[in-house]
């Protein structure tokens, strides 16, 4: 079932497209709800286009979750597995629930690839952005997030957001996106947590000119400007030894042409770390260098935080009941952090949450090279089932 539903919007040549909403995450979120259909459970569908799926009865509630939303040219696993394993653990659990209830969760743009800030479904769903914010989130061609909900057909209503559900625990079940687990030789990852993130964006302005009259020494060049900044930031990073990562993934240069000096480069820069004060006081020492460098390049700059998202701690007795699954199971396990974000991380302020990793391939992910092997699928869902079974 996995691989026959995350075709969709998957080629081998540019891997996955299914952007938040678009024409293939319509498809899967039309796919998901017909799995649902056949086991004849209870849909519900909220105002921020989250789909739940729930069986049984009583006010012990477990829901299970992730999303099926892709970034650009992005791998079959993330998010999407976390999705089928929650139908899987529906599916196998319908006809024996006891007074327990399930519920199985895709989440709506939680890689915020479309439509920016990420977690945006979840974020609204458990309180923590408004309608009105969310609604009003412009991809890049103008369209919001409240068109392309409406235009999806899954606009739902408020009263079946998370936050008014009374769930009992929630779980997740993700790839790593890392290395770590499969260098280390371990087969589950029990995160403690989801660390800080803090997105600035950082925009150099110069002078545009024609690239053959220009002497060097008279040229104010955004772009050496944003290449300096971005290689310095990385090196204070590197020599830091702090627990502490920081990304430049994103230039746009202007006019982007061969011969004329570029006049403005937009940047951002994303940096993590489990110690919140540490990323914060990193953000503080780029904006540093970035006003120095602007100064010796006779250029200007403007740095402004985007958004900033503070450490995230799981429930304890979540953990320990994920770390007694993996010994009954016989599956070496080790205790990390998520350095990218989750749902989980939102859902955390509403309800006692936990998560579960399985080793990502050489570490790739959002990318179409991503890959979990089917034995590491098949552990992942057994901790996860084991898991539902004892709390």
């Amino acid at each position: 079932m996995f691989h026959r539903l995350t075709s969709v919007g998957y080629t081998p040549e540019s891997g996955v497209n299914r952007l938040a909403l678009n024409e293939y995450d319509i498809k899967a979120r039309n796919n998901l709800v017909e799995e649902l259909n056949k086991i004849d459970v209870e849909i519900e569908i909220d105002d921020a286009g989250l789909i739940m799926g729930s069986e049984g009865t009583g006010n012990d509630i477990t829901a299970i979750g992730s999303h099926m939303d892709s970034v650009p040219n992005g791998g079959r696993f993330d998010g999407f597995y976390g999705v089928m394993s929650a139908l899987e653990i529906l599916m196998e659990f319908k006809e024996r629930l006891n007074h327990r209830k399930i519920t199985a969760i895709d989440f709506t743009d939680e890689e915020g690839a479309r439509f920016q800030p990420s977690l945006l479904g979840s974020g609204m769903s458990t309180g923590k952005f408004t309608k009105e914010f969310t609604y009003s989130r412009q991809d890049k061609n103008n369209i919001t997030f409240g068109e392309a909900l409406q235009n999806s057909g899954y606009m739902g209503i408020e009263d079946n957001r998370v936050v008014k559900q009374q769930f009992s625990r929630y779980l997740e079940l993700h790839i790593e996106q890392g290395p770590v687990l499969e260098l280390e030789g371990y087969q589950i990852g029990i995160p403690r947590g989801i660390v800080t993130m803090v997105v600035d964006h950082v925009e150099f302005l110069g002078e545009s000119n024609q690239a053959g009259p220009t002497p060097m020494n008279t040229r104010k060049d955004a772009l050496v400007a944003a290449a300096r900044f971005a290689v310095e930031v990385r090196d204070v990073a590197k020599l830091s030894n702090k627990e502490l990562v920081t990304t430049v993934g994103k230039f746009n240069n202007y006019p982007n042409a061969y011969n004329v000096i570029p006049g403005k480069v937009e940047l951002n820069l994303d940096t993590r770390s489990p110690d919140m004060e540490t990323a914060e006081e990193y953000s503080r020492t780029a904006k540093e260098a970035a006003d120095k460098i602007a100064g010796e390049e006779g250029v200007s700059v403007k740095f402004q935080n985007e958004w900033t998202t503070e450490t995230t701690m799981f429930d304890e007795d979540l953990k320990k009941q994920i770390e007694k699954s993996c010994k009954a199971l016989n599956l070496k396990y080790k205790y990390l952090y998520s350095w990218p974000g989750h749902d989980a991380q939102y859902m955390n302020r509403i309800v006692p949450t936990a998560m579960i990793f399985i080793p990502s391939h050489l570490g790739r992910s959002h990318t179409k090279e991503e890959y979990s092997s089917d034995q590491d699928v098949l552990n992942g869902l057994a901790v996860l089932r084991k898991t539902v079974e004892n709390i």
